[in-house]
């Protein structure tokens, strides 16, 4: 659209802003590692009970339940591929029923991850971290997931040669005392980005993790 004398401009401007913008965060670490939400030091989330507004048990001491939920679309489009708009939509509202629901299904946080398997970078990927089975099982029987369903058996599943999207769950009922983790220098993320319900309102779930308590795998699972 410009002549051509200035047809580059536009994007020399944009490698400029870029590369300034680069060179002050790489001057600025401390600057960089705030504005990215990282968490100097070694940290670890830990479950407090419910309605407590901070973590004062053992390590470990309660039940807890992962459950990846996933899907992929099998085509040289990836999630550009027919139905995948639809797909992302659905997939959307569920965690997005998710989060507003939160205490109702006992669900504590989750993360999202883009696959890079392959070229078209087509799996998506929500881990989710909840109190125990129930409240998962509540969640899968609601009209927001049931829909969802509904959509991949029903109106996707009748699309001629729509065949190309599949789906997977992984749901581990993990019992007190056999998980841990630790994050050193990260944002909060996976199970530190949790947060539980108190009196105070929401609580996040890390705590620093220093000390003899949490030096150790074992001890962090509150083992001897």
């Amino acid at each position: 659209m410009l002549p051509r004398r200035y047809a580059f401009l536009p994007l020399i401007f944009f490698v400029l802003r870029n590369a300034i913008r680069t060179a002050f965060s790489v001057r600025s670490g401390d600057y960089h590692f705030t504005k990215l939400g990282v968490i100097p030091g070694r940290t670890t989330a830990q479950l407090p009970k419910p309605g407590e507004s901070e973590f004062s048990g053992v390590p470990s001491d309660q039940d807890i339940v992962v459950f990846h939920l996933g899907a992929r679309c099998n085509h040289p489009l990836g999630v550009l591929s027919p139905g995948g708009k639809e797909l992302g939509e659905h997939f959307d509202a569920c965690n997005r029923e998710l989060m507003e629901r939160k205490e109702e299904f006992g669900c504590l946080g989750y993360s999202q991850w883009l696959g890079t398997e392959d070229n078209a970078n087509g799996t998506i990927l929500a881990i989710y971290y909840f109190r125990d089975i129930e409240g998962l099982n509540r969640f899968a029987h609601d009209v927001v997931h049931r829909r969802a369903w509904e959509w991949y058996h029903g109106e996707f599943a009748r699309k001629r040669g729509w065949s190309h999207i599949g789906i997977f769950h992984e749901a581990f009922q993990v019992p007190a005392g056999a998980w841990e983790n630790i994050y050193v220098n990260m944002p909060p993320t996976l199970m530190g980005a949790a947060a539980t319900k108190s009196e105070d309102g929401w609580v996040r779930t890390l705590i620093e993790a220093n000390g003899l308590v949490w030096r150790s795998q074992y001890s962090r699972m509150g083992r001897k």
